[in-house]
């Protein structure tokens, strides 16, 4: 019995071992970003198979209601301004608002943004998928493979230098 206890605690031991070692060397399984297909500005049909295939992408789930989310739109135009070209990064905006253009189109006018360069959740179903909760703003970051990144709800300083860090450590 004794014997059984000593090479259950050894297993233990080993797993533990194997987890801090992944969870450190970043090898740890990345979450999949769920997949969409959503209209942009212009009516045209994006998907996330055909975004990631070109770029690393920010995915900003954003409404016209929420001013934290207006707080945090020009900070994530920064990042893709500081590291498009280097890290070959792309800013998703999705706007769930059920009006959809409607609502979201005047706030990216004010930013100089294009509703083209929005999309549109207006059945709110991609954002379900990815925040069941709904709570906005929520971020995430996306590699070419679809693993997911970085992922953070709510709008922090700290959420954003937390981003820059992880946009700095893709490869």
């Amino acid at each position: 019995m004794r014997r059984n206890f000593r090479f259950s605690l050894c297993i233990f031991k080993i797993i533990i071992l194997l987890v801090a070692i992944f969870t450190i060397s970043g090898l740890a399984v990345a979450d999949t970003a769920p997949k969409f297909a959503l209209l942009n500005g212009k009516g045209d049909l994006v998907k996330l198979s055909g975004l990631i295939q070109k770029n690393n992408i920010i995915i900003a789930f954003w409404a016209s209601y929420c001013a934290p989310c207006k707080r945090e739109i020009p900070q994530l135009v920064d990042l893709e301004n500081k590291y498009g070209k280097t890290k070959n990064l792309k800013l998703v905006l999705i706007n769930i608002d059920k009006e959809g253009k409607e609502k979201g189109v005047p706030f990216l006018k004010d930013i100089n943004l294009s509703s083209d360069e929005c999309l549109f959740d207006i059945y709110q179903l991609t954002i379900k998928k990815y925040v069941p909760s709904m709570k906005l703003p929520a971020t995430y970051l996306v590699n070419k493979k679809g693993d997911m990144l970085f992922k953070a709800i709510g709008e922090t300083q700290e959420n954003i230098n937390n981003l820059e860090k992880a946009i700095q450590g893709m490869q």
